[in-house]
This record gives structure tokens, sequence and C-alpha cells, in this order.
């Protein structure tokens, strides 16, 4: 029953502090006469619906289910971003199946937001303007998952109302086309509703605005990313220093860049629930680290890695050379020392990715043979150790954490939404609108302002910014679960026959032998990437789901 977790936060009879995933420190109050009015297992419905208080509970008890499916979804993974800690993982090499599950099944998800909508909608005990608060924050959070879901299957089911015990479940997809339009409508009625400002990390009219620029993008409806992208440029945001935005919790949760942030006190969170536990090696002196590596560490990495930054994606960020922004590969650097890899590149390039003679949480490391944090030179064999010579800098709290445990207690906040993310959506909506010269305007932004690289020259070609406006895309959303969906978005849009970057070749890696660059096959990257064309462009619906109901369709060639 929905209503037995959200009635179990009142078995305290003090005000307590109620935390979901994303939201830091909200307080709930709790009066001495609804504590004491009946055991807590008999509430009914007309109850919480009649209680501003409950009814709000209720909605803040959706936030989990829909705010919570953005965060560390780790999709860089299924990309040519990462090499994964045990090598190539399945979606990579396309090895899954029609067993996979994506997320197909968030009805029960959908159910509480139509159920809360129903319930306010005319409701005469609680004032209307609560309502229509309450109201939108459930459309747009029923918008959120099915977005999440739209991008992984294509047309859904949609389910807009309560159901019946007795109604027939088996229920038909909805066209892709129709999904996107009832999610864009959604948001659109909650844009309205909404509040312009609200509690750090409940949604507000800016949050609205941000998913319909991001929605819309996906769907192909560049109009609309425009429009939603003027209306969050006559809010309060602006963009921050790309170090504030990622690298501590305090600058993270006051980033005027940040729209909407998924956040936990550390009163709530270890730091084995963070990005970093799962991007950060396992490495200590003496029980894993090598006596002869050079230097032995400060500290030790105690951490469950999963995934490291490939050569490919290190080779996306430019250098800044006389004033010009060009693109060096890691190989034209082959045989020479790696310090002319790292000078005048990106900014962002150092608060992202950690290399050779970086130093990380106060140490040294060396990522080359001999060193500290090479492939070798773990005792216990590769594992937890950087299999493409990097390590992700970005989302580390290097001045907030004093020891690296899977049960230290961390505060973490991770950016859902953000300004950069929405002037780049915009620039590639002009581009796709063939203005090209306001299409290299709003990539600019993000490009002087956290890259500090110069300016996309107005003279360029449609062809030769669109290259650069990948680049800038790819770097600027490292590890933002950004560029499986933009692969396949640009796919869908030029009517490619295939997706060249996720197919067809091997991953690679950085090694540095007395003192020289040699870019190599990833050792640990045993088979190609693999991208079936069509196939791919969205999971299978599990057979599970198929067997349940007689009238799903599976997706094209599962």
């Amino acid at each position: 029953m929905y209503f037995k977790k959200l009635l179990n936060l009142y078995t305290m009879k003090n005000r307590i502090i109620y935390s979901l995933a994303f939201l830091c420190l909200l307080c709930l109050s709790c009066k001495e006469d609804l504590l004491d009015k009946k055991p807590l297992d008999t509430y009914t419905e007309d109850e919480v619906w009649n209680n501003a208080t409950m009814a709000k509970d209720f909605i803040l008890d959706i936030y989990s289910d829909a705010v919570g499916l953005y965060s560390q979804n780790y999709t860089d993974d299924w990309t040519d971003n990462i090499v994964g800690n045990n090598g190539i993982n399945s979606i990579q090499a396309s090895t899954i199946d029609n067993t996979y599950n994506a997320g197909w099944n968030k009805f029960s998800s959908i159910r509480k937001c139509n159920l809360a909508i129903e319930k306010l909608t005319n409701n005469n005990d609680i004032s209307e303007t609560i309502c229509k608060q309450l109201i939108a924050e459930a459309r747009m959070m029923r918008a959120m998952i099915y977005f999440w879901q739209v991008r992984r299957f294509g047309g859904l089911i949609i389910v807009d109302k309560v159901l019946s015990a007795d109604a027939n479940l088996d229920l038909v997809r909805s066209s892709e086309e129709d999904t996107y339009t009832f999610i864009l409508n959604d948001l659109a009625a909650a844009a309205i509703d909404l509040p312009e400002t609200n509690d750090r990390g409940r949604l507000n009219r800016g949050t609205a605005y941000a998913f319909i620029n991001m929605v819309a993008l996906q769907a192909g409806d560049y109009d609309k990313v425009i429009s939603s992208a003027d209306e969050i440029e006559l809010l309060n945001y602006k963009l921050d220093t790309y170090y504030n935005i990622f690298q501590t919790y305090a600058t993270t949760i006051k980033s005027p860049e940040v729209i909407l942030v998924f956040d936990r006190g550390n009163e709530y969170n270890t730091f084995q629930q963070t990005r970093m536990f799962y991007n950060s090696p396992n490495v200590s002196n003496g029980t894993k680290l090598i006596s002869t590596a050079v230097p032995q560490l400060n500290n030790v990495f105690n951490c469950w890695p999963a995934r490291w930054p490939s050569q490919e994606i290190v080779d996306a960020y430019l250098f800044n050379k006389n004033g010009i922004a060009v693109q060096k590969k890691g190989e034209e650097f082959e045989g020479m020392y790696p310090g002319q890899m790292w000078k005048n590149r990106d900014d962002r390039f150092e608060v992202s990715i950690a290399r050779d003679s970086s130093m990380l949480w106060q140490t040294l490391i060396t990522c080359r043979r001999g060193g500290n944090m090479h492939w070798t030179s773990n005792i216990q064999g590769t594992w937890g150790m950087p299999k493409a010579g990097y390590i992700t800098r970005k989302w580390w709290y290097e001045k907030d954490i004093n020891y690296f445990y899977n049960s230290y207690y961390v505060s973490w906040a991770e950016p859902i939404l953000r300004l950069g993310e929405v002037y780049l959506n915009k620039a590639e909506a002009y581009y796709r609108k063939g203005n090209i010269s306001k299409a290299i305007e709003y990539t600019n932004k993000t490009r002087t302002f956290h890259g500090g690289l110069p300016e996309i020259p107005s003279s360029i070609s449609a062809s030769e910014f669109w290259k650069l406006y990948k680049l800038e895309r790819r770097v600027e959303l490292f590890e933002e679960d950004d560029r499986y969906w933009s692969l396949i978005r640009w796919a869908k849009a030029e009517n490619a026959t295939s997706i060249p970057e996720l197919d067809g070749y091997k991953l690679h890696a950085i090694d540095i032998i007395d003192g020289k660059v040699h870019i190599i096959e990833c050792p640990f990257f045993t088979s190609e990437l693999n991208f079936e064309y069509p196939k791919r462009l969205y999971f299978p619906i599990p057979d599970s789901e198929i067997k349940a109901n007689e009238n799903l369709v599976q997706n094209l060639d599962w």
C-alpha cells in the first residue's frame, strides 16, 4: 500500500528529517495530535488527501522514484568514453539479449503520480494554490519517468489515470511520437503552476523548462528547444566555474548554474553511494602496491572502481595553440615525453581527468610503467588499477574527503539539470534549423567560459561547426549521462545507417614506457565495440513482459 511507507514517517513525536535521495535536509513537521490520532497503519486515503501536509509528503515520496532515475545512471559506460574495470561491458559489446531489463516496468511510480493528480484535482479540503503546485510536481515527475523510459524503449504504454483492480491491464504501446507529445504536454502544464523558486532539490519553473529543453531536443522539436531555453534565460541562472559545479558539495548546492540537484546530506549518505567510490582506484602501499612503484602513495585509495576514461575521450579535449583551438590526438605524441600532452589544454581537462604526474587527493599519481597507478603495479593483479592510464577526477570531493572508504559518511550533490547543457541544446537546435551563427554563439558560451578556449570563428562552414560542436558537447558533459543518447539522437536526425563511434574498433589506452608515450589498444578491452544498427537504437522489452501482456509488440530485431 502506497501510504504505508509515507505514514511510517510519523512514528516520531517531534520534528523529523525526511531524507529522499534528491533532497537535502528537507524538514517535515509532525504534530502531536496527528501522531496520537489513531494507530498509524489505519489512515485512510481520505485522511491523507484531506490534509495538506500529508498530501505534500506523498508527493515528496515520489521524488525518489522520478528524480532518482537521473542520478548515477553511468550511461557513459555504454560509449567510447569509458573502459570498464573488467574491460568491455555487455552493452558496449552488444551481448545483451531479450532477458535484459533496461527499466521497462515503472507503472507503480506512474500510478503514484496519477493517484496524486486525481485526488488533488477539485479537492475541497486543501487550498487551490497548494493543489496546483502539487499537481504540477506530480505531472512533471510523471513526464520525467516516461522520458527516462522513452529513450530506452521508444513508444510506451501511456497510463494517465488510476486504473481499477479489475481493469484490463493488457494495454498497447503508443507510438514514440505520441509518447513524446504526452511528456511535453505534461511538462508544459507543470511549468504554468510550478513556483519560480522552491526548496533545494524540489521542482520549480526553471526545472520544467529545462526538462522541456532536453526532451524536445531528443524528440526533434527544435522550436520548443529554443523557446524553453529563452524562458530559462529570463530566470536567475548563470554559468559557474566547472570546479564549483562538480568538485565540492558546498559549491555544487549553491551553484547558480545548477537548475536541479540530486542532494543527500552526510547524515544519510556514505562514500559508497557516490560516483567517487566507483570512479576511483583500489590501491595502497604494502598490501596492493608493489614496493618498487614510484612514488609510494600518501593515501589509501580504498574504492571499488568500475570505469576509467579512454584515450578517445582524452583526445576530445582541444589544445589552445596561439589563440586557435586545435585537436591533437594521443597518437601524434607517440614516442614523446608525456608532459607535452597536458600543456595549454582545455581547462576542463585537468578538472575532469587525472593523468600521469597529476596530484590527486594530495598524492602524486604516476600512471607510467613502474608508477603507483599503472596496471602492472598491483601485487594482487590488475584489478583496482586504471585500465587506460587515466582516472576520472570529475565528481571527486578532494577537499571534503578525509578517508576514502565505503562506509565513510559524506554529503553528495549531483547536478541533474544545468545551464551549460541548456545552452548546448539550444545551439544544436539552431544548427538543425540552419542558423549557424546562433549555433556558434551558444556553443561558445560553454567553450569559452568552462573550457577557456578561443571562440569558434563565425566564418566556419556548417560541417566544420558540427564537428566542433560534437567535441564541445562531449567534454562539457563527460560522465553526465549524455553521450549515449546524443549519439542515438544524431543518428536518428541524420537518417544514419550506423553509429561509427560505437562500432567496429577497440578503445585505446596510454602506456608510458621509459618516459615515452605509446598509444595502444587497451589490453583489457578484449573485443570490439559493437552497435547493431538499427536494432540497438532501443533496448528490448524483456521477454517476461511480452509473455505477461499479449498486446505488447517487441522492438525491431529483438
